[in-house]
């Protein structure tokens, strides 16, 4: 009799393990080429299987794909870019099956107004490729909705100062989001996408204002060269606010900690 029982034990297991039990759905693979666009997806899907193109440190303006990423690529459940930042790059013409969030401008996850636009396009096309999961990514889409509200008005009281003063700016990075806060820009020194564009008069131009703005802010970006805020700096009047953010984060880092790190920063925090 034991051993009937013992054999009717395995048999039991066997059925449960042999797929009498509901299958785990596997997570959902999304490859981005930027890393900013991965902290969008993470505050969606926190299972969501992530992949950045650029890697950490690299230039975005000279980027290069290696054949491990093209094939990675190819294997994504879900392929997120920014056409306006990274039209450049070879070989991601061909790719189908494409999320375009900011094909017309640049730089779009600096703008809150922006993400807030984008997210909910960002769940339907999670949604899509993972039906079971509609329920979670929609109550993530509204905490995300109420966090970049949050963000906004961090933003708001931090850069309150900075619509007294103005700012320069060594590369328009942060433009949308000066803007929508009402920030006056006093000048650009590099145009776009490749910078080093400054020459002596536009340096004295830079110059002159900064003696009619005092305090004006000088914004520079990690990744990207301030040789001229550096110059205006050293021949300003009057001490200058130099602060130095960072607009392209790493791979991993969600939309508003990205954000709250460069708050932080304004201030020298």
């Amino acid at each position: 009799m034991r051993a009937c029982f013992s054999l009717l034990r395995l048999l039991l297991l066997g059925a449960l393990f042999s797929g009498a039990l509901p299958a785990v759905a596997s997570a959902t693979t999304v490859a981005v080429t930027l890393p900013p666009l991965a902290g969008l997806v993470s505050m969606l899907d926190e299972r969501a299987e992530l992949f950045c193109l650029l890697p950490a440190g690299a230039d975005p303006h000279h980027f290069q794909m290696q054949p491990r990423m093209v094939e990675r690529l190819r294997k994504s459940d879900l392929f997120i870019r920014a056409s306006r930042d990274d039209g450049g790059w070879p070989l991601l013409a061909a790719q189908s099956g494409v999320l375009d969030l900011w094909p017309q401008r640049d730089h779009g996850w600096v703008s809150p107004a922006e993400v807030r636009r984008v997210l909910p396009e960002i769940a339907q096309a999670l949604i899509s490729r993972e039906p079971a999961s509609e329920a979670r990514i929609r109550s993530n889409l509204a905490q995300a909705l109420a966090q970049v509200t949050q963000i906004e008005q961090l933003w708001r009281q931090q850069l309150q100062a900075a619509r007294q003063t103005g700012v320069m700016m060594q590369h328009p990075a942060w433009g949308r989001l000066l803007d929508e806060m009402g920030v006056p820009v006093l000048a650009v020194l590099e145009s776009g996408h490749h910078g080093h564009e400054y020459g002596p008069h536009m340096l004295e131009d830079a110059l002159t204002k900064m003696h009619q703005h005092p305090g004006v802010w000088l914004l520079g970006d990690r990744g990207h060269d301030s040789k001229a805020l550096d110059w205006l700096a050293a021949h300003a009047e009057t001490p200058a606010h130099r602060v130095t953010l960072d607009v392209l984060g790493q791979c991993g880092v969600s939309w508003p900690a990205l954000m709250q790190e460069n708050i932080d920063r304004l201030h020298g925090q």
